[in-house]
């Protein structure tokens, strides 16, 4: 290992509005090194690594690569400079064939100007073949592909950019267990080559199998670094967590003699959960935890009507429901309310007042269907001083609020259903500290009320702030179920991390 990294950073920092996703972080990264970066969501990875990928500038600190101080205009730029990124979602042009994906935007040509197929092709069988992926791959499209396939292809692709600094985000979060073992092996490869490999991963095993450092964000800052002989599970866990849990929110109810709303038994989709069983009661807020993968939204959406199980019941006051969609789930007076606000939640071209009443017309209609302007302004109007939405016109498009207030609006939309189940994914997620303590008493108030809440959060402190009991989920099956009183941070995280079960 040189004595001078192939990358250092330098006090960098970026925030998002109020939001500080990352606090003066300093790194080095050396030739032929796989550097482990762990930390639980919202600790701050993917910022970093969009930042030394050129996908985001930072706000402030230094980028030196290969002993220079360097800023990269762009993903473009980045790679041109040697530096590649696998993200954890597959990102490629489905219609397209394997070898389309592989050179588009910088295909080779020949001296006359044609593009060079047959070249092409004999360097991307290369690195094919260095993924033990057959050849033959090149001429299929993209979308035949299994999803590992498509993950492989796209390391294969990053690999043979001729980069020195390969970045891997959760890249076998989608791999089977084969798949993993062919990437270790390449990665090993790359070592030999004095290649440099950052890996984004939670599963800690993986990290003991192929990291020579491991790096611990928290809250968006360096919280410590280990070499691997230094690393155990206990130290990183404690790096991970080691926060104080503020549970001044938390109102204590008596929850023990009511019955079960909602009972999920046995609830499956193959390949995504399993054997999920559960139950909520009027007036609780049961939180839900688990790291990237853990199947936590897809089980909500199944509750909500928009992913089918293939095996298991859900039981609504006794009585099993099969909610055929999402409209009929709200009849039945489950309320959804999802995880991204800006592609899921909000009409972004509408104004305020209609997307607070969309879904709800309904209500607001007279015999002939035609809508009754003054009831929706009414309805309308309610919502935002209940929710306290900070605008001076609900005829103002909806992208004028800050992105706490949209959260509102989505809020309110699903409260105007007058949901006796109320399943809040990623609540808080993108926003200022101030919202965020204002929708936390909004939600004890909810339960208060006798709501019955799903709260899923990759926030643990806030799940531990609000929550009357926890289920755990690793990689879709259900690891413990703990109340209140046995739950720390540090156990749930184990959990989380597959380290233990019950």
């Amino acid at each position: 290992m040189n004595d001078m990294p192939l990358l250092a950073l330098e006090k960098i920092s970026k925030s998002f509005g109020g939001l500080h996703a990352l606090q003066e972080i300093d790194l080095a990264i050396f030739e032929g090194e796989v550097h482990a970066i762990l930390g639980e969501n919202g600790a701050g990875k993917s910022t970093l690594m969009k930042i030394i990928a050129g996908v985001l500038h930072p706000d402030s600190g230094k980028i030196i690569f290969k002993g220079e101080d360097i800023k990269f205009d762009g993903p473009r730029d980045a790679a041109k400079h040697g530096i590649a990124i696998v993200y954890q979602e597959p990102s490629y042009f489905p219609e397209l064939s394997v070898l389309e994906n592989f050179y588009l935007g910088e295909e080779l040509t020949s001296k006359i100007g044609s593009l060079d197929w047959s070249k092409m092709a004999e360097k991307a069988s290369l690195a094919l073949n260095d993924m033990k992926l057959s050849t033959d791959l090149l001429k299929k499209r993209m979308s035949e592909l299994s999803i590992g396939t498509q993950q492989l292809v796209l390391i294969a692709r990053a690999m043979h950019k001729n980069a020195r600094l390969l970045i891997l985000d959760e890249p076998t979060s989608i791999l089977s267990q084969a798949e993993t073992n062919i990437l270790f092996s390449a990665i090993r490869e790359l070592k030999k080559q004095g290649i440099s490999v950052l890996y984004i991963s939670h599963r800690l095993n993986e990290i003991f199998q192929i990291a020579d450092r491991i790096t611990v964000l928290r809250d968006g800052k360096l919280i410590s670094q280990y070499m691997l002989s230094e690393a155990t599970e206990d130290k990183l866990i404690q790096a991970m967590s080691g926060r104080q849990i503020k549970t001044t929110l938390y109102q204590q109810r008596n929850l023990t003699e009511k019955s079960p709303i909602l009972e999920i038994k046995n609830l499956t989709r193959f390949g995504v959960y399993q054997d999920i069983s559960f139950q909520l009661r009027c007036g609780e807020i049961l939180g839900i935890y688990g790291l990237v993968g853990a199947g936590r939204s897809e089980v909500a959406l199944t509750i909500f009507g928009e992913l089918l199980a293939d095996k298991g019941q859900i039981l609504l006051n006794g009585k099993e429901i099969k909610p055929k969609n999402s409209q009929d789930a709200i009849h039945k007076g489950i309320v959804y309310m999802p995880e991204d606000r800006r592609i899921q939640g909000i009409f972004p071209i509408r104004s305020i007042r209609d997307n607070l009443s969309a879904g709800l017309l309904y209500s607001i209609s007279g015999f002939l269907g035609t809508i009754q302007k003054n009831n929706e302004i009414i309805m309308t109007n309610r919502q935002i001083e209940n929710l306290k939405i900070k605008t001076d016109n609900p005829a103002n498009p909806v992208t004028s609020l800050s992105g706490g207030n949209q959260q509102k609006v989505v809020l309110g939309r699903g409260l105007s259903h007058k949901p006796k189940i109320l399943i809040l994914d990623e609540p808080t997620r993108g926003i200022d500290v101030g919202t965020k303590n204002e929708i936390y008493k909004l939600i004890m108030n909810l339960a208060n009320e006798g709501i019955a809440i799903l709260f899923i959060s990759s926030d643990l402190p806030e799940v531990l702030a609000l929550a009357d009991n926890f289920i755990v989920m690793h990689e879709g099956f259900l690891m413990a179920y703990m109340q209140r009183k046995e739950a720390t941070e540090e156990k749930i995280l184990r959990f989380a991390l597959g380290l233990e079960s019950k």
